[in-house]
């Protein structure tokens, strides 16, 4: 499978100082080198460029694989990141993909999506930001489209439903998840990425069909499941508290959905995972069946600041039995890069 989208970080890499240079008369770029003559006569051989790019895309992908073992074994972490590589390897694990993924390619997270629609209200800002304290995202989301009307679905639209250049390490899930994937976002990233890898969805579903995800799984099939909708559509949009009871209803809906796709082992990608309607349900089905009775998940996420942070943490997602996998505050795109390579070695 091709490693194009990592052309753009190759290209700067090429313009560093130790990869560029001129000694004794010839032009150096890394491990090649020309006579100026050679440079102007032949405009260097045509497949030196390819040559070097795939030899810089084996240094990278050994450089960051060693730095997620380093991470991982300082930080206690290397044998619950095995195990997800074992569940990896065995092709049982699907990627739960939220906002942190599409926020390289320059689409908002979901706060600061909210916080910015206030302004277009008459809409207090504190109360707003005393639901997003609280982890009450729909309710906030319902008290902006309360107040904005039909110009909440345009605003959705507008921040959501445009194409963006694609960039991060979200690019590197189809060579690491050739299969499904679930997510929560609005946008396209996901499947122009799949895409631009030469991987098409045989189905692409909405919350309100998750039920069909493992008899989809079981079959076989690459399915796309954004169980929050389109940005493109309010039709089968769940994002505020009366969209989600349309499609869940006031019963069990929501409970059978995530049911259904914690029939597969789970692995949290760019997702805050503090308290939510997915995280509650989930909390409710381990409790009902106990957690040796439901798949183990795990998540890449951001450690907090102090450990007594991180325990409380990790306590709360482990009633959920979702496994936190820790990188260092800061480096989002960097760690999960690495650790996704990691995910690949053989």
């Amino acid at each position: 499978m091709s490693w194009e989208f990592l052309r753009p970080a190759f290209k700067e890499a090429l313009a560093q100082e130790q990869n560029l240079r001129v000694d004794q008369g010839r032009v150096h770029i890394r491990y090649m080198h020309w006579a100026p003559d050679e440079v102007l006569e032949k405009m260097v051989e045509p497949r030196a460029y390819d040559d070097l790019f795939g030899d810089w895309v084996e240094e990278r992908r050994e450089e960051l694989t060693e730095a997620a073992k380093v991470m991982l074994d300082e930080t206690g972490q290397l044998a619950r990141f095995n195990k997800l590589k074992e569940a990896h390897k065995a092709g049982k694990v699907v990627p739960f993909v939220g906002a942190g993924m599409s926020q390289p390619s320059e689409f908002p997270g979901w706060t600061a999506f909210l916080r910015d629609l206030v302004r277009e209200t008459n809409v207090a800002p504190e109360t707003v930001e005393a639901m997003l304290s609280s982890g009450q995202y729909e309710e906030a989301a319902q008290c902006l489209a309360d107040a904005l009307g039909a110009a909440f679905n345009e605003a959705v639209e507008n921040a959501f439903g445009s194409s963006r250049p694609l960039a991060g390490c979200v690019q590197m899930l189809p060579r690491v998840f050739p299969g499904s994937v679930i997510t929560t976002n609005f946008d396209d990233v996901i499947k122009r990425c799949y895409g631009a890898a030469g991987i098409t969805f045989s189905e692409e579903m909405s919350g309100s069909e998750a039920s069909e995800l493992p008899r989809k799984l079981g079959a076989g099939r690459r399915v796309l499941l954004s169980l929050h909708g389109r940005a493109t559509s309010a039709k089968g949009r769940i994002l505020t508290v009366n969209e989600y009871e349309q499609h869940y209803g006031s019963g069990d809906g929501l409970l059978n959905a995530i049911d259904a796709i914690c029939s597969s082992t789970l692995l949290f990608l760019g997702c805050s995972l503090t308290v939510d309607r997915t995280l509650q349900a989930m909390k409710i089905l381990v409790e009902a069946k106990g957690n040796d009775h439901v798949a183990r998940h795990y998540a890449l996420l951001e450690s907090p600041e102090s450990d007594a942070e991180k325990v409380a943490r990790r306590d709360l997602l482990v009633q959920s039995n979702i496994y936190p996998i820790w990188y260092q505050t800061g480096t989002h795109d960097e760690s999960i890069e690495a650790l996704l390579w990691a995910l690949l070695e053989p």
